[in-house]
């Protein structure tokens, strides 16, 4: 097993305006600043590139409880749709979990009673809390989006930084749709302040790998090969064609914990991967020495 801290810098240029949602007043969305420079948050970056990453694993080759664990987790927008998952799809499952729960012989589900003390559960909590309950909480631990992007019971492995660019602002017109009927509503004019197409837009990831070719790496390295391909959307009004971003270029520094001490604090200081190098290091399919 490989631990390892990374650096990206990762440039993108707006192929259209974007507004990341600030505050609305009446009939007009602004867009978030602060001291007067536009600002897109972390959490801007982090959703764009987790609701790629969502899809991503639903299409890998998992198995066992990363399988599952992504079949559940992955399209739960609380806790209550993430129990409503696992009755519904995996009833035989948990039938099982509730057999080794009440046993506490753990053949079906490795490390489970290890993973349940890690998240804080004592003997009594074992026996009081729900099944559903348990399950989902050892899903969600290994669940391999989870793993890099955090949920209910992990923090996530990837730290994306806040971005704040300099760039006049535009108001753009609108009108409001009927889904229903596709026509114009009447009377719904409003305004979206925008910034100006073309501008560049870095930013700064950083992560903590714990395995090169595991399963959180490998999906972290086919997001990034997609987002390359593909672009990214962020903000408000995509579907109005508004916040398009393409990748101009990418740098990525890496650090092997323990092989090199004096980079750990820096690693910036590392050699620089490009994308496609840190991808297939990423995959197993590289050495960053070389």
């Amino acid at each position: 097993m490989v631990y390892a801290k990374f650096v990206g810098i990762i440039n993108f240029v707006a192929d259209t305006p974007f507004n990341i949602g600030g505050r609305r007043e009446a009939n007009r969305l602004y867009t978030l600043r602060l001291n007067d420079r536009l600002l897109i948050p972390a959490s801007t970056w982090k959703g764009a590139f987790r609701s790629i990453a969502e899809k991503i694993a639903r299409t890998m080759s998992l198995t066992g409880v990363e399988k599952t664990a992504v079949e559940v987790a992955a399209s739960a927008h609380d806790v209550s749709e993430l129990i409503g998952n696992i009755t519904r799809s995996h009833a035989d499952l948990l039938e099982k979990f509730k057999t080794e729960l009440e046993n506490r012989e753990w053949s079906q589900f490795p490390e489970a009673d290890k993973v349940l003390r890690e998240l804080g559960y004592r003997d009594e909590d074992l026996a009081s809390e729900s099944p559903e309950w348990l399950l989902a909480q050892y899903l969600l631990y290994h669940c391999p989006i989870g793993k890099l992007f955090g949920n209910w019971v992990r923090a996530g492995s990837l730290l994306f930084t806040d971005t704040l660019i300099q760039s006049k602002l535009h108001t753009r017109p609108g009108v409001g749709i009927d889904r229903a009927s596709g026509t114009v509503k009447e009377d719904v004019l409003y305004f979206v302040e925008t910034s100006t197409p073309g501008l560049k837009v870095q930013l700064i990831l950083i992560g903590d790998i714990d395995a090169r070719a595991s399963t959180p790496s490998t999906l972290l390295a086919r997001t990034l090969q997609a987002i390359k391909t593909i672009g990214l959307s962020l903000g408000a009004r995509k579907s109005a064609g508004l916040g398009a971003l393409s990748m101009l270029s990418a740098e990525f520094h890496t650090v092997e914990l323990g092989k090199d001490p004096e980079l750990h604090a820096n690693p910036l200081k590392a050699p620089k991967m490009t994308l496609d190098e840190f991808t297939q290091w990423l995959e197993g399919t590289k050495n960053p020495n070389t």
